[in-house]
């Protein structure tokens, strides 16, 4: 039986569900997703803010319906293969994977930059690779070590937002790159900051059954989570802004470790850099999970080869963990982090179009607003990864175009 961090009493209650959702969450899209957005939108930052919590709220309500409608690994997949048929199911899981293994390699890659900047690669690669290890030995963060580690995440970036306010800023730059100041870079800065809320889908649509909450306490878990992040993206935004400027955080790559040598709080770098690389652990091993849900999905349908299924002796997919891992640190070794990011933003946009587009159908005897809800969510998400960087857009093109031509080919199946 895999190795269990859990308590069977808070999964029966339900109070395990908010950090098993903001444990996937609050994550390098908090510790690094101000910055792109400031450089996409500038002032105009928080309107991006509310359309991507309009966004991840949709996802969340349509991958709930399907997680229900469909039980086990990838009930997503599963919805969007059995409503709007094989090669959309295709071209969203391949979305869905991609995404996932670039997020694998956004978070190893911060991760790295926080603990030793000179060697981030080598770092983000030794961190997957630990990370992999834990997984395919069953290492489930959960109950109150989840909660534990949410306490972390949060002490690490209150410790950042109480510093940047408690000492004066430093005087504004004088010159640099113009500052987007059009309400255009609204949906660019929202797509980056959609980054913020994945994770949701380990309390929406879990691939264990031990995972699974109570309709009311998922949504409850849901909609705190969603909540939370949006209060901590502001709040860690407000303090950045206030301490480097609109320009100076739109041109910082690491704004949190950067935030605090402009505010003469140098010596706080070590401790919260290291508190921020063991923060983000779960959310690397979180990632990863989804990965795997996903992927089981395809194993099962044939659409990947049925080894990648075979378990350890710990009862978990090590070949398809393996995978996941080698892909991720290829990723991490040369793509930046804020790149790779924007990728897997892109790539994670397309596939909650489906999967609103999959709901909506889903839902389609049901007049209430979650109908509603998967329409608007679809819409958006459409609008949202169309406004992401070219070479995002372009990536996930060749995504979409080459991942269905892989597991079809792979399959035989094409219909």
């Amino acid at each position: 039986m895999a190795q269990q961090v859990e308590s069977s009493g808070q999964l029966a209650s339900g109070t395990g569900a908010i950090p098993l959702a903001l444990g996937g969450m609050l994550g390098v899209g908090v510790f690094v997703g101000p910055a792109p957005a400031a450089a996409a939108a500038g002032p105009w930052l928080p309107f991006g803010l509310l359309l991507a919590l309009l966004a991840a709220a949709c996802a969340a309500s349509a991958s709930a319906h399907q997680s229900v409608a469909y039980r086990g690994p990838g009930p997503t997949y599963a919805c969007v293969r059995a409503r709007m048929g094989l090669l959309p199911s295709r071209v969203g899981a391949s979305a869905y994977l991609a995404g996932q293994i670039a997020a694998m390699a956004a978070i190893a890659r911060v991760l790295g930059e926080f603990l030793l900047p000179a060697a981030a690669p080598q770092v983000a690669a030794a961190a997957i690779l630990l990370v992999v290890l834990s997984a395919t030995i069953g290492l489930r963060i959960r109950g109150g070590a989840a909660w534990i580690w949410l306490a972390l995440t949060v002490a690490v970036l209150a410790l950042v937002v109480v510093t940047c306010f408690a000492i004066d800023p430093v005087p504004p730059m004088p010159a640099g790159r113009p500052l987007a100041d059009s309400a255009v870079g609204i949906t660019g800065a929202a797509g980056v900051l959609f980054f913020a809320y994945l994770g949701f889908e380990r309390l929406t649509a879990p691939g264990a059954e031990q995972d699974r909450f109570t309709w009311s306490a998922m949504r409850r878990g849901t909609v705190t989570s969603l909540i939370a992040v949006t209060a901590v993206l502001a709040a860690v935004t407000a303090a950045l802004v206030h301490q480097l400027g609109w320009s100076r955080l739109a041109l910082s790559p690491t704004p949190i470790r950067d935030v605090l040598t402009a505010a003469a709080a140098s010596d706080l770098a070590p401790l919260v850099g290291v508190g921020a690389a063991v923060a983000l652990l779960p959310v690397l091993l979180g990632a990863l999970e989804s990965f795997r849900s996903t992927a089981l999905a395809l194993v099962r349908d044939r659409d990947l080869p049925r080894a990648l299924g075979r378990t350890s002796g710990a009862g978990t997919p090590y070949l398809l963990d393996v995978t996941a891992g080698v892909a991720a640190v290829a990723v991490a070794l040369l793509v930046e982090p804020v790149a790779a990011m924007a990728f897997a933003a892109c790539c994670l946009l397309v596939h909650s179009a489906f999967a609103n587009a999959a709901a909506r159908l889903l839902l389609a005897d049901d007049r209430t607003w979650p109908m509603r809800a998967a329409c608007l969510g679809m819409g958006v998400s459409v609008v949202l990864a169309m406004s992401m960087p070219i070479s995002a857009m372009l990536a996930t093109l060749a995504v979409v175009v080459i991942g269905p031509l892989v597991t079809g080919g792979l399959s035989r199946h094409w219909s």
